[in-house]
C-alpha cells in the first residue's frame, strides 16, 4: 500500500484554518482523513455532517474527521489504520502549535507520506499579532515551517494590508508559496512534497533536517517471541515508534510487531504483498536511543 499523504494546516488562533478545511471538504474530490486537537479546535460544517460519535464525525462527502485524543504517536497509528479507506490525512493543528514536530514526524514514517505544511495568516491582525511579545515568536515559527502561505479574508482585507503581508510573510519565509484563493495553484501546492529546509530555518544551531531519526533494522532467522518482546519492552519509553511483519520460531503466521506510545503489540496477521518480514522500522526522538535497541537485539542495519 502507497504512503498516506499528509498535509499540516496551521496558524494562530482566529487566523481562518477552520474556514479553509471546510472548503477544502467541500471542494476536494478525495476522501480525507481530519484530525484535529479536540473537536472545540474546528466546527465542521453542519451541511458536510452525516453521523457522529464518541470521537470521529463521518462526513457526507465520504471524508472523516478524528480527534488527536491519546498523544500524537497512538494519533497517527490510528490514522494508518484506515488505510484504504483514504486519500489523503489533513492535521489542523491547534492555533498554538508549530508544526515541526509533526512535519518531522511524517517524514520519518515511511508508512506516511509528508505533504505541504500550510500556515493560515489574517492579513488584518498578522502584523499586530508578530508584534505581539507572548505570541509573536509562535506565530513567526508557523510561517517559517510552511511550504506554503494561505493569506485569508482576501475578499474584505484592504490592497494594502494584503501587500504588507505579502512582504512580511516573504521576509520570513521567502520558501514558502503565497496564496490568496482555493484555485488550482493552491492545490499543486497542497500535494508538493514538503520541503525539509524549512525545518532547518526553524532551528538553525541543530544541523539537521528532522527531529525524529528513523532507522530499519534487520532481524536474524526465526527469533523467538518472547525474547523479541522483552527486549522490545525495555526501550518502549525511548523509542517512540516500532512497526514491521515479524516471522518467530514456533509460530506459523507472521506477526506484526507495533509499539507506539509505550503500548507494545506482536499479533498474527495476513502478510501484505510484496511486504518483507524480519524488518523493523523504528523512530524515535533520539538516535543513540535506535542504535542502543540494535545492540540490544544483537541486530545489524538492512
Amino acid at each position: 500500500m502507497a504512503p498516506l499523504p499528509v498535509n499540516i494546516l496551521c496558524g494562530y488562533l482566529g487566523a481562518g484554518k477552520t474556514t479553509l478545511l471546510n472548503r477544502l471538504l467541500e471542494q476536494r474530490q478525495e476522501r480525507i482523513l481530519v484530525m484535529v486537537n479536540d473537536f472545540g479546535d474546528i466546527a465542521i460544517d453542519v451541511s458536510l455532517i452525516s453521523r457522529r460519535s464518541a470521537d470521529t464525525i463521518q462526513l457526507s462527502n465520504g471524508c472523516i474527521c478524528c480527534t488527536m485524543g491519546g498523544g500524537l504517536f497512538e494519533a497517527f497509528e490510528r490514522a494508518l489504520r484506515f488505510g484504504n479507506k483514504v486519500d489523503r490525512l489533513v492535521i489542523e493543528a491547534s492555533g498554538v502549535a508549530e508544526p515541526r514536530r509533526l512535519a518531522s514526524f511524517a517524514l520519518a514514517e515511511p508508512d506516511l507520506d509528508c505533504r505541504a505544511v500550510v500556515a493560515v495568516t489574517d492579513p488584518q491582525t498578522l502584523p499586530e499579532r508578530l508584534a505581539d511579545p507572548r505570541i509573536g515568536k509562535v506565530v513567526e515559527s508557523q510561517i517559517r515551517g510552511a511550504d506554503a502561505v494561505f493569506l485569508s479574508r482576501a475578499d474584505i482585507a484592504s490592497r494594502a494590508s494584503m501587500r504588507r503581508v505579502a512582504r512580511l510573510t516573504a521576509g520570513l519565509n521567502p520558501l514558502a508559496s503565497q496564496h490568496r484563493a482555493l484555485d488550482g495553484v493552491f492545490m499543486q501546492a497542497l500535494a508538493a512534497p514538503h520541503d525539509g529546509r524549512s525545518l532547518l530555518a526553524l532551528a538553525p544551531e541543530r544541523d539537521h533536517q528532522r527531529l525524529f531519526a528513523s532507522r530499519t533494522i534487520t532481524l536474524g532467522p526465526a527469533p523467538e517471541r518472547g525474547r523479541l518482546a522483552e527486549i522490545i519492552e525495555r526501550h518502549r519509553h525511548t523509542v517512540h515508534r516500532l512497526k514491521g511483519y515479524v516471522r518467530c520460531a514456533g509460530i506459523e503466521r507472521p506477526l506484526l510487531v507495533q509499539l507506539a506510545g509505550g503500548a507494545l503489540s506482536l499479533d498474527p496477521a495476513a502478510l501484505p504483498e510484496g511486504m518483507q518480514v524480519n524488518r523493523l522500522v523504528a523512530i524515535s526522538p533520539d538516535a543513540k536511543a535506535l542504535a542502543r535497541l540494535e545492540a540490544d537485539l544483537g541486530l545489524a542495519v538492512a
